[in-house]
């Protein structure tokens, strides 16, 4: 896709990183054959990342918004302990149940559960203390996403925001959507109660955390 790294890039980071398991791999592929929309599932580096930060932060609760095929749910969940959880948020029942099956057959997707419908009205019937909250879903809505969750954060908590490079164009926003991500980066820089930074690990990641943390 136009802004990320180019295939054969993407190829080698997939090589030269820890492989996944053969149900992510399954919902990889079966990801990629939906051909154009295949470039909302998050990236295998992006999918490692947040593994990565599963493991280090002894992560136990997570909160996602933004299912698409479940491949980022499966990647975080598969680092969990066995009595953790994954609670996911999507709108597309399509999608979400190519996501379902796969989870089914994995020994992590017990730790997923999805909740269907508008997140901004799923989301206060939701409880606390997330220790990672991962928000990957409609630009337009991403400070308001960030209001709610900011409120959801465990002590220690880290959340992730993804495509705040959205292809580079927050240089120059030129649409609705490009101008929300670059409001939301502004946002979140001039807010001192939160330290954060922007990893460039595919489309942008922003990592966002309480000051009182550091």
């Amino acid at each position: 896709m136009a802004g990320f790294l180019s295939d054969e890039l993407e190829n080698y980071i997939t090589e030269h990183s820890e492989k996944t398991g053969s149900v992510e791999q399954s919902l990889r592929k079966e990801t990629l054959s939906l051909g154009s929309p295949s470039g909302m599932m998050s990236g295998d580096s992006v999918g490692n990342f947040l593994k990565f930060l599963v493991q280090i932060n002894h992560c136990k609760r997570i909160l996602e918004i933004g299912t698409f095929t479940g491949y980022s749910a499966l990647m975080m969940a598969s680092a969990l302990p066995e009595d953790g959880e994954l609670i996911t948020c999507d709108v597309n029942s399509k999608t979400s149940k190519i996501a379902q099956n796969h989870w089914n057959k994995s020994p992590h997707g017990g730790k997923i559960k999805l909740i269907l419908g508008e997140a901004l009205n799923t989301l206060g019937g939701i409880g606390d203390s997330f220790d990672l909250i991962f928000i990957d879903a409609d630009k337009n809505n991403y400070y308001n996403y960030f209001e709610i969750c900011k409120k959801k954060l465990s002590n220690n908590g880290i959340m992730v925001v993804d495509n705040v490079l959205w292809s580079g164009r927050v240089l120059n926003p030129e649409d609705d959507q490009t101008e929300s991500i670059d409001t939301f980066n502004k946002k979140i820089t001039a807010d001192k109660a939160f330290w954060n930074t922007i990893v460039p690990i595919r489309d942008g990641l922003m990592i966002i955390r309480r000051k009182d943390n550091f």
